[in-house]
């Protein structure tokens, strides 16, 4: 089943201190094939990559993307609309571009399944746009 990925359980894929990660790391062994990269992420996992763990987790990260370990999509242009709609009316959630592109992407592709470790604001997208959150978290796995 496809999955679209944010930022937070791309990154804790990554790193082992992560208390995401062993979720993550499950969840992209199970659905490898199926994972949707979208490519406003990319940006984000670098940065936090090469900012906590270093460049050598910055190249691990890089293969993923050469041996398409995920399938990135383009935000099209014609769901910037979208996504300033989705922005604007959870202003005060402050999604920002990745999140609110992630909800877009989920409606034109037709694909609900969502993975973050980012719940305060994909459980409210969720609610609202009939998302699924995986994995589940940490402290209630189990």
């Amino acid at each position: 089943m496809a999955t679209l990925l944010d930022t937070g359980i791309v990154y804790a894929y990554y790193d082992r201190s992560d208390r995401w990660h062993r979720a993550a790391a499950e969840l992209f062994d199970a659905e490898l094939g199926g994972l949707l990269l979208p490519s406003a992420v990319v940006p984000e996992v670098d940065h936090l990559l090469g900012a906590r763990l270093g460049s050598a987790a910055r190249r691990q990260f890089y293969r993923g993307l050469v041996e398409a370990s995920y399938l990135m999509v383009d935000v099209p242009q014609d769901r910037v609309t979208r996504i300033a709609e989705i922005d604007e009316r959870f202003a005060d959630l402050e999604l920002g571009f990745v999140d609110s592109s992630i909800v877009a992407l989920a409606e034109s592709l037709g694909v609900p399944r969502v993975a973050t470790a980012d719940r305060r604001h994909f459980e409210p997208l969720a609610r609202a746009f009939a998302l699924e959150l995986v994995p589940v978290p940490p402290e209630n796995a189990g």
